[in-house]
């Protein structure tokens, strides 16, 4: 990246903070439609809540210290109620879909309500608990919070050089999270936690690349790269919740005497899937570092 590019253009202050409080204003406009489960409402708003959680990690300088790590913290604890609610509906349709694509001869047994109604069960539930914590206090002590901590900036945070700093340590924690995994692979170990920390490290790439977008268009090539690094390793880790709900609901349907041939054709497409994901990592990987040299 060259020094040219590192002394100008706006300031960091200048798109990041603006940036958040969008990210702000959004996720409090979608509570409303969470409470009446407007559709892919839960999705918005958890991605609102990573992204401005992750724009307060990222460029954590140019945010008020005092409030900055609580208001972090709540974020994830906000996005941990709205991940269930979401990755129950993301299953219910992930098994809605393989099970329609399959003969209907090869679909045996109470398939479909042992791993879709489940899904669904688990969505409402899961919703109804988010509906209440958007009613509660903590929500609005949170977004109390927020308001503060994206309203003004940190009084020092102008020094900060460039909008490019949070850029450049967020491409070396992906880095780094991409040696660890080639390094339990070799190993023989399980490379599930470390695909994991490779998509946490894309995402906040991604978030961080598409706010200084906004100003630096460069920075664009390199969002869309760790978006794709973040969409395979999400379908990796669906792969992995779906496999675990697969294998208990054919525990379930030995118990009760039912065939568990659909389990085990559903099982192994996801384990297709997720060897699909695993191979392309290194071809993303290094899309990403691509698009990072190329700015």
């Amino acid at each position: 990246m060259s020094a040219r590019k590192r002394t100008q253009g706006p300031s960091a202050v200048a798109v990041i903070v603006p940036a958040a409080r969008d990210h702000y204003l959004s996720l409090t406009a979608l509570a409303a439609d969470v409470r009446a489960e407007a559709d892919d409402s839960v999705h918005q708003m958890r991605v609102a809540a990573r992204r401005l959680r992750s724009l307060l990690g990222t460029f954590h300088d140019l945010f008020p210290a005092e409030t900055t790590a609580s208001a972090r913290d709540e974020l994830r604890w906000l996005g941990s109620i709205l991940g269930r609610a979401r990755d129950a509906e993301v299953l219910a349709d992930r098994f809605r879909t393989l099970l329609d694509a399959q003969p209907g001869d090869l679909v045996i047994g109470s398939v479909h309500q042992r791993l879709v109604g489940t899904q669904e069960d688990l969505y409402r539930g899961a919703h109804a608990d988010a509906v209440d914590v958007l009613d509660g206090p903590r929500y609005a002590a949170l977004c109390a919070l927020l308001d503060d901590a994206t309203s003004e900036p940190n009084p020092t945070s102008e020094a900060r050089p460039t909008l490019y700093d949070g850029l450049d340590t967020a491409y070396r924690q992906l880095r780094r999270a991409g040696r660890k995994v080639r390094a339990v692979r070799r190993d023989g170990g399980d490379i599930g936690p470390a695909l994991h920390r490779v998509r946490k490290r894309a995402k906040k790439l991604r978030y961080a690349s598409e706010a200084v977008a906004s100003a630096e268009p460069s920075a664009a090539g390199l969002g869309e790269a760790a978006k794709a690094l973040q969409t395979v390793l999400g379908d990796h880790q669906d792969s992995v919740l779906a496999r675990h709900w697969i294998l208990d609901g054919a525990a379930q349907a030995r118990d009760d005497d039912e065939d568990t041939f659909t389990y085990g054709l559903l099982y192994a497409m996801e384990e297709q899937r997720a060897a699909v994901a695993e191979r392309e990592l290194e071809q993303r990987i290094k899309a990403v570092r691509r698009a990072h040299r190329a700015q």
